[in-house]
């Protein structure tokens, strides 16, 4: 049984006449309601899967865009219960980045198929520290560009593993504080900013809107990436939105939420990876998959 909830499509061009709302329906044997909103693209119906409807059950989806993002962020921070301590991030990422082999953990940036060196995309699960061939934590919203820098505020996106991977020492060290820029292949260098790589784009966009939905005033995604702002709110990159429509969810970031919404890890999750399509209700751009369709 999953939970029905039908959501409006907010986008920048409405109806002249506005919107129209359908009735709604229930059924005795599964309890469960559906409201029906229509708008000028289409009526979306999200259907939460029941693992994780209790966690959205106090979120009003059909709402304004500000009323929703405001929402997911009290969630958001409401359920970040347990903060990890800078050190205790070494084992919790032996843990969301591991392979399945269980002895190697995924380096953000790296390439596959490549076994050695900076571009490796996998690394023994101890092999970390700060030496050249050992990984490291990289912070993907880079720690000098929020406001104020990460590493000196008590807010906790300093240790917040939702937007912290495992990194090759160099590649994590060659990247520094560059921001997202649009490129395309292998990560690496790109004129004014970093690419992630066509690997990791859709992962690194998610990890950028979550830090924005839980510290919208440290982490705004205008001074992480380049690119466009988004008419409907400046602070957001259509990159960002870019990415995530382009690039789905991988099995590694659906292991990673499940890890870190455990109450004695975080406990709080990514709703843009239990579904990329809220950041087309809340921000436009290019339509990212609806994890929630009623039909899937």
């Amino acid at each position: 049984m999953r939970k029905y909830l039908a959501v409006v499509l907010f986008t920048s061009v409405l109806l002249s006449c506005g919107c129209t709302k359908k009735g709604t329906h229930s059924t005795e044997a599964k309890n469960e309601m559906q409201s029906i909103v229509s708008t000028k693209q289409s009526a979306a119906i999200y259907a939460i899967p029941d693992a994780i409807a209790s966690y959205y059950s106090e979120v009003n989806f059909n709402q304004d865009q500000a009323s929703l993002q405001a929402d997911l962020t009290h969630l958001t921070r409401a359920k970040h219960t347990h903060r990890l301590s800078y050190g205790g991030l070494w084992e919790v990422l032996k843990v969301t980045d591991l392979t399945p082999a269980a002895n190697e953990v995924y380096l953000l940036y790296g390439q596959k198929g490549v076994l050695k060196g900076e571009n490796a995309y996998a690394r023994g699960k101890n092999q970390h520290g700060g030496r050249q061939h050992q990984w490291n934590r990289e912070h993907t919203y880079a720690r000098s560009l929020g406001t104020p820098k990460l590493g000196q505020s008590s807010t906790g996106a300093n240790e917040d593993a939702h937007h912290i991977r495992p990194a090759d020492v160099q590649w994590n060290a060659q990247r520094g504080n560059k921001k997202f820029a649009q490129g395309s292949g292998a990560a690496g260098d790109v004129p004014g900013g970093w690419y992630p790589g066509d690997e990791w784009k859709g992962d690194v966009a998610r990890m950028m809107l979550y830090m924005y939905i839980r510290y919208p005033d440290q982490c705004l995604p205008k001074n992480v990436a380049l690119g466009q702002p988004n008419k409907n709110d400046a602070n957001m990159i259509n990159l960002l939105l870019e990415w995530n429509a382009t690039d789905p969810v991988s099995t590694i970031e659906i292991q990673r939420n499940e890890y870190l919404s455990k109450p004695d890890i975080q406990g709080n999750r990514n709703p843009f990876i239990d579904n990329p399509h809220l950041a087309t209700l809340l921000w436009g751009g290019p339509e990212a998959e609806n994890k929630w369709n009623i039909a899937n």
